[in-house]
């Protein structure tokens, strides 16, 4: 967990550290570490509240989610030579306190609802998955270790970039943290001498800590991958939850970080040479005393508003100061961190005085009733921060310390007993110190040792007990990891007792020495917020596990009664080496047996001994070393801040609401603006001037467009209509508004500048530049970029070089294609009818045509009479079979959000809003849910009154009518007060009262509606998205029935002769010729993949969807299940569905076959439905609902 807000302090601080992580990222990552124990949190568990305990989530589809999502972080980032996977194995007990102060508070969180569920009658019998079980020695985490062991089999098969990559994979058995094996194995590299200081490595992690200890290892490129931070600020719980949650990344990149650093200390007028490697391993020394996962924080120090600004002064204060630096080596120099913590001791009595006026602001202020159930233990706090400041302010600095020490020490630090006491506790955290710096520079010093307080001393304290005591150098004396089984008594509550094997669960009885005369097993602790805002941050006072004691009761137990499989889980294990063999494989069990058979896999598996040296060379020999002394590859690798020239850097306070928060501006020098005359003459040549543009990251791009006060250049015969920031300008009309342009270029780009925190003292001239995602390949064997796919972006001149400065993947190729050996799509149509086959290219023929090695596609036989289409019911005879009005139904489908209570007067109640509603259509943004309701001739692109009106016309399908008959007969007190309404009041009502349905007995109707809320939840169809009203799909009976037709298997056949412009190769987007093909698909389409993105290059399947979310997008179920696909929302089964866009398929379905014989020679003239990207996707026509006979609409008739 290491320091709360570090990361968005350091991405707020050096803004230009931090940018968007993409498919197209355009680095070269050599090494990719995967710290895995988050991707399991973020799988098992779910945001809505009471879903993960209503709901039972099966471990197989937690382990194909788990695995999928390692997937996606490995195929965005796109490692060249090792992948290292890693959970956390057993922890060092001074890690180990932590964790089980953090399960105790998370079982006693869970018996919380669970009690709550049980008075409402809705306890879960069978068991859902609970966080408790992400630990060392769960059953839940052997077998993930055996599916991570399974996955890595398969992806050898079925992936063929896995041909030239290594994979080492660290399980929970063996020792050790994640982060801490990810460290060691880059030490160990580091020590090689065959070691490559040019190596790229990515390290994936939300965690903090290891952006600090991946500045610490002191490698020349080091970057951070994770997820964007997105907060979800709608505190309604919604039962039925549509959006689709898109992942997005972000990258930390550590060398910015560190350039950043150098730019801002090398200020500093220091009495001792300056070393920014120095600087920062002091840097972190500091920082970890605002928080580490081994020691308490010192009081009130944390990362909150502009608190670390003052510790940052301070800390330059002390650089200004010292004789020596305070580490080296990973080793603590006593005598200057003894004026580190005398500087300091200024600085804690600024933060007490801080924080003070922060929780008086946050008690009076506060609505989050996640906070309110500790606003007893906020008041107890405020009083002592009160009396603390008061005698502070009085320079009566003894009293305050006695007061603090009597409060949370309960020591008197006037009597030679309590001065005792308070020197063990100093010098334990010193230790500590030692122990942190340890364990991030050399490895675990000790597995025993551990800080036996809840609470730090005070850095007055701290510093007076350095000048009274000389310390040597600390050592911690030699040890082993606890067993397993060991670790989870020390670290799980009674409450999680089954996840020990039956022998060991007896230590937890009330009668055991683990209970007896003293309780290690609380059911009752004292929760201390220590200066704290945040919940995370709070003291949870566990009591300390006695070691031997638990050690003696552990060797008591006879370990005979354990089954084989327990026995596994008991010991130790070993970290592996994966690689590819050519052997004939051997037959590796399946152990996901409802989506894979048993089959050979050519790949072996290596143990690795736990020597880290032996270990490190076992893998970098079997890289092949080459010493790149070319120009281009002594670039950067890594986008950096010294591509351009910096003036200078200072401090500048942030505009916004983070205003005391401190950003590092930098002044860019001025470029020589004769660069303009080169590219005038590109623009007098008509030709496109191809460039590398950016700051700090410089990709391969081309201008537009440059204009300054006194030019206005087009390049390549641009013209406004083609620059999408400009679209609000008329061509006919330039010559009147290029003022106007400039300057709105001008405003554009400097909004920009400021987000980054770059200044310019003058702009000479303003560039519009294009970056290309997409290759596309001619039919002359030459590539060029995809038009209709393309990055926008405005920037200062400084910005662009004709050499390129940074080596970053550009996919610039001008050499011509070598197809040899390539496995390809034939997209082209005849007699034998192999469009859209597999092939291997074996031999060239001439400038046009290969012999290649065809597979034929294959067949899926598909039998009509099982496939059943839904059925769709008008909503007036839905409206007469339930009894309530259309607009009744439309309120049901759409939210209905019901407020339970202000949690400040009922603290009892879990939740102040939840949403009961289908939440099956929004009409605000034109979209429904397909299969469960539909619109005839739906108009995707309807604005105002229109888009409202044509959801009258809605149609319900079958299973929507059985789940609103249920909710009507569940909630009948509902649909009565929405009866009271009238049809008028019900279009603008927004939200319901408890009590305005439950008058006579609020509490029976707060327990009433969570029962209601719960049933919603464990629907089936409550998390079908949301998508355009234009959006078709099949129902998920009938994607199940698609999922049981035959194929037929594929035929190999050889020497069929083809053009070169009609095989497509995966590392282009779209066929040859196909830079306008269809936009139109059709359920039940056979498509092939076009590339890796989400499936295999080459792999068939059927549309069983067409979404329209403002980008079309194709729901794929493919033949064959594979890692990196998903279940498309729980309609198909795991691995077998994706979402896909429409250039990563080829549509080989007879439609597509007839246009694709107009092309000939590379010519592109057709007329084909669909066919631009200009046309209409489709308008939805249906046949007509159910039930609608001629009597009802008499009866309407004679209503009206």
């Amino acid at each position: 967990m290491g320091v709360p807000n570090f990361y968005s302090w350091l991405s707020k601080r050096y803004p230009m550290c931090k940018y968007p992580f993409t498919k197209h990222h355009g680095h070269q990552i050599d090494f990719l570490y995967l710290d895995m124990n988050q991707v399991i949190y973020k799988c098992a568990t779910n945001q809505t509240i009471l879903k993960d305990y209503m709901i039972e989530k099966s471990v197989e589809t937690l382990w194909t989610s788990i695995l999928n999502y390692i997937d996606t972080i490995i195929n965005i980032v796109d490692p060249k030579l090792v992948i290292y996977l890693t959970f956390d194995g057993v922890a060092p007990r001074a890690k180990a306190n932590q964790q089980r102060q953090r399960r105790f508070a998370s079982s006693k969180g869970d018996a919380k609802i669970k009690q709550l569920l049980k008075q409402l009658d809705l306890e879960q019998q069978n068991q859902t998955f609970k966080n408790n079980q992400i630990t060392a020695g769960t059953e839940f985490m052997y077998e993930l270790n055996e599916q991570v062991k399974f996955f890595i089999y398969r992806k050898f098969k079925e992936d063929e970039k896995y041909a030239n990559l290594q994979v080492i994979f660290s399980g929970s058995d063996v020792p050790g943290e994640g982060e801490h094996k990810i460290l060691e194995f880059m030490r160990g590299i580091k020590n090689q001498q065959n070691f490559n200081p040019n190596w790229t490595h990515c390290i994936y992690s939300a965690d903090a800590d290891l952006i600090m200890l991946g500045l610490g290892i002191h490698l020349k490129y080091v970057s951070i991958i994770r997820e964007s931070n997105s907060m979800d600020q709608n505190k309604t719980q919604i039962a039925c939850k549509r959006s689709v949650e898109n992942v997005s990344f972000e990258l930390i990149n550590l060398s910015i970080v560190k350039e950043y650093m150098d730019l801002e200390y090398q200020t500093i007028k220091m009495k001792i040479p300056y070393d920014i490697d120095r600087v920062i391993d002091d840097f972190l020394l500091l920082f970890f005393l605002i928080g580490n996962d081994f020691l308490p924080r010192v009081y009130c120090f944390d990362i909150k508003q502009g608190t670390v600004e003052l510790l940052i002064d301070t800390f330059k204060s002390f650089l200004e100061q010292c004789d020596e630096y305070v580490t080296q080596d990973g080793w603590i120099n006593w005598k200057s961190m003894n004026l580190l913590v005398q500087v300091l001791s200024k600085f804690e009595i600024k933060a007490i005085e801080k924080r003070l006026e922060e929780l008086k602001k946050q008690i009076k202020d506060t609505d989050n009733p996640e906070y309110l159930d500790y606003q007893m233990q906020w008041e107890s706090e405020l009083k002592i921060l009160d009396a603390l400041n008061i005698q502070f302010s009085n320079n009566n600095s003894a009293v305050a310390r006695k007061l603090f020490y009597q409060n949370k020490c309960q020591i008197d630090i006037d009597s030679e007993e309590g001065r005792k006491e308070l020197d063990n506790i100093i010098l334990k955290y010193l230790e500590g110190f030692q122990f942190v710096l340890s364990y991030y520079y050399h490895g675990v010093p000790s597995w025993e040792w551990y800080y036996c307080y809840y609470y730090s001393p005070m850095c007055f304290d701290i510093c007076a007990y350095l000048s009274r005591n000389q310390i040597q150098k600390i050592q911690f004396g030699q040890s082993k990891p606890y067993d397993p089984f060991q670790q989870l008594l020390l670290i799980l509550p009674p409450h999680n007792a089954n996840l020990l094997p039956a022998p060991f669960r007896v230590l937890y009885d009330m009668e055991s020495p683990l209970r007896s005369p003293f309780d290690y097993y609380p059911d009752e602790y004292e929760i201390d917020p220590f200066g704290a805002i945040w919940e995370h941050q709070f003291i949870c006072k566990v009591p300390f596990m006695n070691s031997d004691l638990l050690s003696s009761e552990y060797q008591k137990i006879d370990k005979s009664q354990l089954n084989e499989l327990e026995k596994q889980r008991s010991k130790f294990g070993h970290a592996y080496l994966f690689v590819p063999t050519q052997n004939k494989g051997n037959l590796i069990q399946s152990i996901l047996p409802t989506v894979y058979n048993n089959a050979k896999y050519k790949t072996i598996q290596i143990q690795l001994n736990g020597n880290i040296q032996q270990d490190t060379q076992e893998v970098l020999q079997r890289i092949n070393i080459q010493d790149q002394q070319d120009k281009e590859n002594q670039l950067p690798k890594f986008p950096s801040l010294n591509i351009l020239k910096i003036n200078k850097t200072w401090l500048q306070n942030k505009k916004d609401k983070h205003k005391n928060q401190k950003v590092l501006k930098v002044e860019l020098a001025q470029k020589n603006i004769e660069f303009l005359d080169k590219i005038e003459s590109f623009s007098d040549q008509a030709q496109k001037f191809n460039c590398y543009c950016g700051y700090p990251q410089n990709y391969y791009g081309e201008v537009a467009l440059v204009v300054s006060k006194k030019s206005f250049l087009f390049l390549k015969n641009y013209q406004l209509k083609n620059i999408q920031i400009l679209s609000e300008f008329r061509d006919d009309i330039l010559n009147e508004v290029k003022d106007d342009i400039y300057d709105h270029l001008k405003y554009t780009m400097q909004t920009r500048l400021e987000n980054q925190g770059i200044f310019l003292e003058q702009i000479n001239a303003i560039a519009v530049v294009y970056f290309y995602k997409e290759l596309l390949r001619n039919s002359d064997r030459t590539y060029s970029y995809n038009m209709l796919n393309v990055r926008e972006e405005v920037m200062p001149l400084e910005w662009i070089s004709d050499q390129k400065i940074v080596n970053l993947v550009d996919y610039r190729l001008e050499k011509q294609i070598d197809l040899i050996n390539q496995k390809v799509i034939v997209v082209n149509n005849d007699k034998n009818q192999i469009c859209g086959s597999i092939g291997y290219v074996e031999k060239f023929v001439n400038q046009e045509q290969y012999i290649i090695k065809i597979f034929r596609q294959p067949n899926l036989q598909i039998d009509n009479d099982k496939i059943k289409m839904q059925k769709f019911y008008d909503i007036s005879i839905v409206s007469e079979k339930l009894d309530i009005s259309p607009e009744i139904i439309h309120y049901l489908l759409g939210q209905i959000r019901i407020f339970i209570g202000d949690k400040k007067k009922q603290t009892d109640i879990i939740v102040q809003q939840m949403d009961i509603g289908f939440n099956a259509v929004h009409k605000g943004k034109n979209q429904l849910v397909p299969e469960l309701l539909r619109i005839h001739e739906a108009q995707f692109d309807s604005e105002g009154y229109q888009k409202f009106k044509q959801f009258e016309k809605a149609e319900l399908s079958e299973i929507l009518v059985k789940d609103l008959e249920e909710y009507v007969k569940r909630l009948p007190e509902l649909i009565v007060f929405l009866k009271s309404v009238g049809k008028e009041k019900l279009r603008s009502l927004q939200q319901i009262k408890i009590t305005d349905i439950f008058k006579d007995d609020v509490q029976k109707g707060i327990n009433i509606v969570l029962k209601h809320y719960t049933w919603l939840l464990t629907l089936p169809t409550s998390q079908y998205p949301l998508c355009n009203v234009a959006s078709q799909t099949y129902s998920s009976q009938t994607i199940k029935a698609l999922e049981q037709q035959k194929q037929s298997k594929k035929a190999e056949k050889s020497l069929f002769t083809h053009k070169f412009w009609l095989l497509h190769q995966e590392k282009f987007y779209v066929p040859p010729l196909m830079t306008e093909h269809p936009k139109i698909h059709k359920l039940g389409d056979r498509v092939v993949a076009l590339n890796n993105h989400y499936t295999n290059f080459g792999a068939y399947g059927i549309v069983v969807g067409i979404i329209d979310n403002g980008e079309i997008m194709i729901e794929v179920l493919w033949d064959k299940p594979r890692f990196g696909q998903k279940d498309l929302g729980g309609r198909c089964s795991p691995l077998r569905g994706s979402t896909v866009h429409f250039l990563d398929i080829f549509n080989i379905t007879q439609q597509w076959q007839e246009q694709l014989n107009t092309f000939s020679g590379g010519a592109k003239s057709h007329q084909v439905e669909g066919w631009t990207y200009k046309q209409k996707v489709f308008v939805p026509s249906y046949d007509k609902p159910e039930n609608k006979k001629k009597k009802h609409q008499q009866k309407q008739a004679q209503t009206q």
